[in-house]
């Protein structure tokens, strides 16, 4: 994923797309000095679990992979305008092959929790969490389950 979106801010697409806009700078993980703007892609998964077979005797493995989007600036609609295109951005980027590279089956974001904020030195910071939920089907690799098999019987 990091590399997507290193790909995608750091283009002329991005630069075309979304004129005037500060490219953001992407982390893996969340950088020890914040700067005004970046993505942060979360390398912990913490939503995973597993449902109904995709196919007989294979579960589908469900989970989320967050995108932290961050704009911070003295003025409240430029922060917003910010972040708008950063969570557009990252929408297309996911939706523009939901296969992320052959990782998973498919997959669709979904903003968890957006929202602006003044701090302490009266600039304005605007955030999103963005969850890529993902879903991979046929999980359980054959020979694990050739030797489940055997000991069943």
């Amino acid at each position: 994923m990091k590399s997507r979106l290193d790909a995608l801010f750091g283009s002329e697409t991005f630069a075309s797309l979304y004129p005037d806009t500060q490219r953001p700078k992407v982390y893996l993980g969340f950088p020890t000095n914040e700067p005004p703007f970046y993505v942060a892609i979360d390398e912990v998964i913490d939503t995973a679990a597993s449902s109904g077979a995709a196919s007989m005797g294979h579960a589908r493995i469900d989970f989320s992979v967050r995108v932290w989007c961050f704009a911070r600036h003295a003025k409240q609609e430029t922060a917003s305008d910010t972040l708008l295109a950063y969570t557009d951005a990252v929408f297309k980027a996911v939706l523009a092959d939901q296969r992320l590279n052959g990782a998973v089956d498919n997959s669709f974001p979904e903003i968890e929790t957006a929202g602006t904020a003044a701090d302490s030195s009266k600039r304005y910071t605007a955030a999103a969490s963005i969850a890529v939920a993902c879903h991979v089907y046929s999980q359980c690799p054959a020979e694990l389950m050739e030797v489940v098999n055997e000991s069943n019987q």
